[in-house]
C-alpha cells in the first residue's frame, strides 16, 4: 500500500486550515500531495478570527507554522467571566502547564491560512484552484478516482477537508449536519472604543447579563482590535437565507441590540461601538454532525477530516484544533507500513486511538 501511494499520491479536496495543515503533515512524513480548492487564488476573505488552544498550538509547531505567528498573535493564559457589576466571577487558565507548555493564540484566519500557504509553496506543495470536487467516480482497494470540473483525476487516497458542507461526505454517508438553533452576531471595534472598567475586559472575556453572554477577544498581537459578540436562540432558515441575513446589516445591527435595556452599562457601550460599524457586523449559525460511525469508506482510501466529519459549534474553541489535530495525526497513520487489506479496519474510530500509539 506505501508503494502505491508514493507514486499515486495523497489527493486533499480543500485548501482551507485543515486541508493546509494536511499537507504540510503529509509533506513531513515525506508522502506526496497535492490539493484540490474549488475557489479562486485570490478569493480568501475569512474575516473573524480563530483561538489556537494548545493542542493546536503543539500541532502547528511541529509543522514550523506556530513561530510564524508570533508577530500576528495575541497570547493569552486565562479567561475570565464578569457579571452584570463588572466584577470577575471567574479565572480559568487555558495555557497549557509547564516549562514546554503553550498559551492560546488569537489572531485573523486570513493571518493564518497566508502563513500554511506560503509554508507550502516554500515546500512546493501545489494547489489547484478553480478546482471543484464534483464525485468519486471509482473507490477501490487499488485507488480512487474522481472528478474535479471537467477533469477525471486519481490518487491512492483522497481527503476531504471541505467543511461543514463537504461535498466529499456523500461518499461516506446521507447525515448532514444538524442546526443547534444558536446563532452568534459578532464584530470588531477598536479596543481603546469603550472606557473599560479594567483591563480583563480589553485582554478578553465573557460579560455576563439578563440576556445572555457578550464575549470579547482581541485579534492582533497588540490587543488593538477586538472581537465583541453575542449568540442566541434563532430559527433556522435555508442557505439563501442566511445569505441574506449576513448581507444586511440593519436586521444584524437589530438583532444585537435584542433585549438592549437588559444588558449593564459596559455591554451596552460595546454593543454601541459595533451598531456604529453595522458594515462590518457579521453572524454565524451553528451547525454540528451527527456522530458517524466511521469517518472512511469501505475501501479506506476516501476519508473526512475537520468539519467534513465532525463539525462542532464555534463556541467550544475547538473546531480548528480538532482540525489540525485529525490531519497530524491522519498523516502519522498514513505513514506506516499497512497490507492493503489491513486498511480500512485501521481507519475503525474505535482503534484509531491505538494504531497512532503504536
Amino acid at each position: 500500500m506505501y508503494s502505491n501511494i508514493n507514486t499515486n499520491g495523497v489527493a486533499i479536496i480543500g485548501a482551507g486550515l485543515g486541508g493546509t495543515a494536511l499537507a504540510l503533515a503529509l509533506h513531513r512524513q515525506s508522502i506526496p500531495c497535492r490539493i484540490f480548492e474549488a475557489r479562486s487564488a485570490n478569493s480568501d476573505i475569512l474575516s473573524s478570527g480563530v483561538t489556537l488552544t494548545p493542542n493546536g498550538c503543539r500541532v502547528l509547531a511541529e509543522l514550523g507554522i506556530l513561530s510564524r505567528l508570533d508577530d500576528k498573535s495575541y497570547k493569552c493564559e486565562y479567561t475570565i467571566t464578569k457579571n452584570v457589576d463588572d466584577k470577575t466571577v471567574r479565572k480559568m487558565r487555558i495555557a497549557s502547564e509547564g516549562p514546554d507548555g503553550y498559551p492560546c493564540y488569537r489572531l485573523y484566519r486570513l493571518a493564518l491560512l497566508k502563513e500554511m500557504k506560503a509554508a507550502l509553496a516554500e515546500r512546493e506543495v501545489p494547489i489547484f484552484y478553480d478546482a471543484k470536487f464534483d464525485r468519486i467516480i471509482g473507490d477501490t482497494s487499488d485507488g480512487v478516482v474522481f472528478q474535479v470540473g471537467e477533469r477525471t483525476e486519481s490518487a491512492a487516497i483522497v481527503i476531504g477537508s471541505d467543511g461543514i458542507h463537504s461535498a466529499l461526505r456523500r461518499h461516506i454517508t446521507d447525515l448532514v449536519p444538524v442546526y443547534t438553533n444558536l446563532l452568534c452576531v459578532y464584530g470588531h471595534i477598536p479596543t481603546g472604543s469603550v472606557n473599560w472598567p479594567d483591563q480583563d475586559f480589553a485582554a478578553g472575556c465573557t460579560i455576563l447579563g439578563k440576556p445572555g453572554s457578550l464575549f470579547m477577544v482581541p485579534e492582533v498581537a497588540d490587543g488593538s482590535d477586538l472581537m465583541v459578540g453575542t449568540q442566541f436562540a434563532y430559527p433556522e432558515v435555508d442557505r439563501k437565507g442566511w445569505e441574506a441575513l449576513a448581507a444586511d446589516p440593519a436586521s444584524l445591527c437589530a438583532l444585537l441590540r435584542k433585549d438592549y435595556d437588559q444588558w449593564h452599562d459596559t455591554a451596552k457601550h460595546a454593543i454601541d461601538e459595533l451598531c456604529k460599524r453595522p458594515e462590518s457586523i457579521l453572524c454565524w449559525p451553528f451547525y454540528a454532525m451527527p456522530k458517524l460511525p466511521r469517518w472512511s469508506s469501505a475501501s479506506g482510501n476516501v476519508i473526512m477530516i475537520g468539519d467534513s466529519a465532525h463539525a462542532m459549534p464555534a463556541s467550544s474553541g475547538q473546531g480548528v484544533n480538532q482540525a489540525l489535530e485529525d490531519a497530524f495525526s491522519l498523516a502519522r497513520i498514513i505513514s506506516q507500513e499497512w497490507s492493503i487489506d489491513a486498511w480500512p479496519s485501521v481507519l475503525n474510530l474505535d482503534t484509531l486511538d491505538a494504531n497512532l500509539a503504536d
